[in-house]
């Protein structure tokens, strides 16, 4: 049966696949918002956006001043300091440890930051106290987010009033006259229209009038997911496998689910999402690694944030999970993609993982690429961009799910194949740097790639008139 190409919806998510049933993974019901409760999520997140850019910049002059008048100086900072930092402590933070995160978004501890550092080129001093100066600034920035989300009238004038601008082929929302404002495809707009009526309106469609009280409240739920993560900053930990190898997985694997996704890139109505303050009205079902997510059987897909701590949580949690599946005698799948960093334990463990059945299958980085993690706030035409690593293709399942979904060749090699169609324009990253910054890139200048680093970030591609619209403060 022929796949409708033509058809946006389709080609930005799947519809068809509806939300999971599966024993060991809890569904969450979540209330609709109200019109009052939604406006404050939204004045929250603006808040949160502006100390999150504080505690970036702090990061940034910190590691500046670290290296200074060493030979690694450098006018910036290292390529996802903040968010390799930001990603460990969010981990910490899933293992009930609650000083990890000052607040979303904002570390709480140094954990693993001078070590960074050093990387950087910092001296072992230097990189101590740096850490411990970004740290205690970080919470300083996370302690007057909390001030402001612990005032109850916090967001409650006009001021906060969510104004929604058409803009061709795009929406723009913004609250009152403060910066930032953000933007989303009306595809997009459209799957999260869809999402939130699935989750928080049982199906039941919103009012096409835009200025009726539950459309006002949908768009003050839009407006704090796109925020949240225009602050996350990093599109590359956003980024997802294309549509083509998508469809692959379901028709051949059955696969209906995400492991990390969020309400933006997800190709299905089920997805696990970091944030779920902010994702609970698009369906999520919370983060992957909380409880709530344990499945016994069924088809996942696994993309992490390329972040290697968090990518050998994930394949260990699978494992443990499949282990529990195979003494059960049930079908339980994984289908892990992640980059062929051989030389971290996440592709040790994986090679010797007791379920692994197939792979990995290795997928050069030119060859192939991946749905952009800013693919909401790009032209359709440019939803897709080049990896910029070897990709690995792991296939690990319980006994009876080999038997059920067989990994065959002919299924592995649909699934590199279709991994091929969402290169994008740009054919290299050099060419999607240049497009983006019109800057050298570290192809230009011969650098070495840093084996810990993820595809370039929504900082490192928007343009910069749209990184440094939003106030410092």
């Amino acid at each position: 049966m022929g796949r409708p190409a033509n058809r946006p919806s389709i080609r930005v998510w799947d519809p068809r696949a509806r939300t999971i049933d599966a024993p060991g993974v809890v569904v969450p019901e979540v209330p609709a918002p109200t019109l009052a409760s939604a406006r404050r999520l939204a004045a929250l997140e603006l808040e949160l956006h502006a100390r999150v850019k504080r505690a970036r910049s702090d990061l940034t002059s910190i590691a500046r001043a670290s290296t200074s008048g060493t030979s690694s100086s450098s006018s910036s900072s290292p390529l996802l300091l903040f968010e390799r930092w930001l990603a460990r402590c969010a981990l910490a933070a899933t293992r009930d440890d609650d000083g990890a995160l000052a607040a979303p978004l904002l570390p709480g501890r140094e954990d693993g930051l001078a070590k960074d550092l050093r990387r950087h080129g910092a001296d072992e001093e230097a990189a101590s106290r740096g850490a411990k100066d970004a740290t205690m600034r970080s919470r300083t920035a996370a302690a007057r987010w909390a001030a402001a989300s612990s005032s109850a009238k916090f967001g409650d004038d006009e001021s906060f009033s969510i104004v929604v601008r058409d803009a061709g082929g795009f929406v723009s929302l913004q609250l009152g006259e403060k910066k930032p404002y953000v933007k989303v495809t009306k595809t997009h707009l459209g799957k999260l229209r869809a999402l939130y009526c699935r989750t928080c309106r049982r199906g039941k469609p919103l009012s096409e009038d835009v200025k009726s009280s539950e459309y006002v409240t949908f768009a003050y739920c839009v407006f704090a997911l796109l925020l949240r993560y225009e602050s996350l900053g990093g599109a590359g930990y956003q980024a997802a496998l294309g549509e083509d190898a998508f469809d692959v997985l379901r028709a051949s694997l059955a696969v209906s689910c995400e492991c990390f996704a969020s309400p933006l890139n997800a190709r299905y109505g089920s997805f696990c999402s970091a944030f779920f303050d902010v994702d609970a009205y698009f369906g999520s079902l919370g983060n992957f690694f909380g409880d709530g997510f344990a499945p016994r059987c069924g088809s996942f897909e696994m993309n992490p944030p390329f972040v290697p701590e968090t990518m050998l949580a994930a394949v260990e949690k699978a494992s443990a999970l499949l282990d529990v599946a195979e003494k059960s005698g049930d079908a339980l799948s994984f289908v892990v993609v992640v980059p062929a960093w051989k030389e971290c334990k996440f592709w040790a463990f994986l090679h010797a993982c007791s379920h692994l059945k197939s792979g990995p299958d290795i997928v050069e980085a030119a060859s192939h690429g991946f749905c952009d993690g800013a693919q909401h706030a790009r032209p359709m035409s440019e939803r897709h961009r080049v990896s910029s690593f070897d990709t690995g293709v792991w296939y690990l399942q319980s006994t009876e799910a080999s038997k059920k979904w067989p990994c065959t060749r002919e299924v592995r090699d649909d699934v590199t194949r279709a991994m091929k169609n969402a290169l994008g324009s740009c054919k290299t990253i050099a060419d999607l740097e240049r497009r983006y910054r019109g800057k050298r890139t570290r192809d230009d200048v011969a650098v070495r790639p840093d084996p810990h680093r993820r595809r370039p970030t929504v900082d490192a591609l928007e343009p910069r008139h749209r990184r440094d619209r939003a106030p410092a403060s």
